[in-house]
């Protein structure tokens, strides 16, 4: 049988073990867009987009786009070009699903799709 201080050293040091583990869990960083362009960015050169929402561990919203060369571009989330420019990335991205991305055009995106 266990003593009380032989549980209360197992306790501690479970207590101890969740502590340490969630404040590495909060200090995980996280790529965020700290400015964003207001320049168009041409849709030949984008092959996937993902949304940054402000609260969620980045300080403002936009939409960063990824282009051929891998590069992330941030954009503002409001502007109609963005939206515009996501809806044909959500098409290009169904339809070569649809295919098994076997179209031409589909070879880059389906490295970044989810």
């Amino acid at each position: 049988m266990m003593s009380a201080v032989g549980i209360a050293k197992i306790l501690f040091c479970v207590l101890f073990l969740y502590s340490c583990c969630q404040v590495t869990q909060g200090q995980m960083v996280v790529d965020c867009c700290l400015t964003v362009s207001q320049r168009e960015i041409p849709r030949h050169v984008v092959v996937g987009y993902q949304s940054q929402v402000r609260g969620q561990g980045c300080s403002i919203d936009a939409v960063v786009f990824t282009t051929r060369r891998g590069l992330k571009l941030c954009a503002p989330a409001d502007p109609t070009w963005v939206t515009d420019l996501m809806n044909l990335m959500d098409r290009l991205i169904k339809k070569c699903h649809e295919t098994n991305f076997k179209a031409k055009h589909c070879k880059k995106l389906k490295n970044d799709s989810p």
